[in-house]
């Protein structure tokens, strides 16, 4: 056992040495050319286009026809394949697209930020991230007055809360507004998650609080991926923010080698899979729960159970949560291709260009 511990903990500082030497892991870091940064949003080149054209009426109407959760996925995309700042929006702009601008711009801030911890700054990119979140919470908020039933913009001000104040009475009170919104958004749940993680100043118990109530309550199976992501968190933080020797990692290295703990993931992924044959996703909730078991079931080496999440993704793999994974992060396709490899699936055809 003592041999096993020895080798797994020095793949693991090897592995994390390699992150923090690539700006913690982010995926903008190398160039990947075969990464789709719309992670198949099916919605977002159309989106860019819209955007880029100030088609302002258009973009509206696209917006209110998809999703709760893949406006946010859409968002998220858009900021992704549009690095340069957003078109500004007149004064009169409809909540769609105060919502769209300032969700783009928060996440152009969060990139400037990094990964890593808030000391990890580099000096010559907080003036520009300041500016963006600046930028993102007055266009957020003013959305928000227009229609405070949408829980896109709901969420993207719980990630921008968790980012500037962390204020968790604010945060409670988003999350209170988006239960009340009458819409489910999976991603207003994983903010509410990673706002509750230990890494942003939250406990263990906490996270999981919170992860179990939205699991329980969720209308379908990608609610089950929230503690699928919750196990992530405690993973990343064990392995990646804790200090070697610690004994969150000896803990963390015991668990991953415990049985008992494979087949109780085991069965939440059994869960996820007879929710998901009784009431099918939308793209984005899809995306979310796939890249999460997947990760899950390879992290923790539960049989072959990753092999079906990877199946589902196909060739549109996401930056989260495998940004998490110290190793090849940088890489997300050629990740991808080492899993499918692994886990004896074809090899992806390259993409088409556009």
């Amino acid at each position: 056992m003592q041999v096993v511990y020895v080798i797994v903990a020095a793949l693991v500082l090897l592995a994390v040495w390699r992150m923090w030497r690539t700006r913690h892991g982010e995926f903008q870091d190398k160039p990947d050319p075969d990464f789709d940064p719309a992670e198949g949003q099916p919605e977002a080149h159309e989106a860019l286009q819209l955007l880029q054209q100030k088609d302002w009426a258009g973009l509206t109407r696209l917006y209110g026809r998809i999703s709760p959760s893949d406006r946010y996925h859409l968002i998220e995309s858009l900021a992704e394949l549009h690095p340069a700042p957003p078109p500004e929006a007149a004064e009169d702009a409809d909540s769609p697209i105060l919502t769209i601008i300032g969700g783009v711009l928060m996440f152009h801030g969060m990139a400037a930020r990094g990964s890593g911890p808030a000391t990890s700054v580099m000096k010559a990119n907080a003036p520009r991230m300041m500016e963006n979140l600046k930028i993102s919470a007055k266009h957020l908020r003013e959305a928000a007055l227009r229609n405070p039933h949408d829980s896109t913009n709901l969420a993207l001000q719980i990630r921008l809360e968790m980012f500037t104040t962390g204020d968790r009475a604010q945060i409670n009170s988003l999350v209170g507004r988006v239960q009340a919104s009458g819409e489910d958004n999976i991603y207003a749940a994983a903010n509410h998650l990673l706002a509750n993680a230990q890494k942003w100043g939250g406990s263990a118990g906490g996270m999981w609080r919170v992860a179990n109530e939205w699991a329980s309550e969720g209308p379908n199976a990608a609610w089950l991926a929230i503690p699928a992501r919750a196990h992530a968190e405690e993973w990343c933080f064990a392995m990646v923010f804790s200090p070697p020797n610690s004994p969150e990692r000896s803990a963390m290295i015991d668990l991953m080698q415990d049985e008992g703990f494979q087949r109780h993931i085991a069965k939440l992924d059994d869960m996820f899979w007879a929710a998901l044959a009784r009431e099918p996703l939308s793209g984005a909730e899809a995306s979310f729960a796939h890249n999460h078991f997947a990760m899950l079931m390879h992290l923790f080496r539960v049989g072959d159970r990753a092999r079906a999440h990877l199946e589902r993704i196909g060739p549109s793999v996401a930056r989260y949560p495998w940004t998490l994974m110290p190793t090849l992060s940088g890489k997300p396709m050629r990740l991808l291709s080492d899993l499918r490899r692994q886990y004896g699936l074809p090899a992806l055809p390259p993409p088409p260009r556009r």
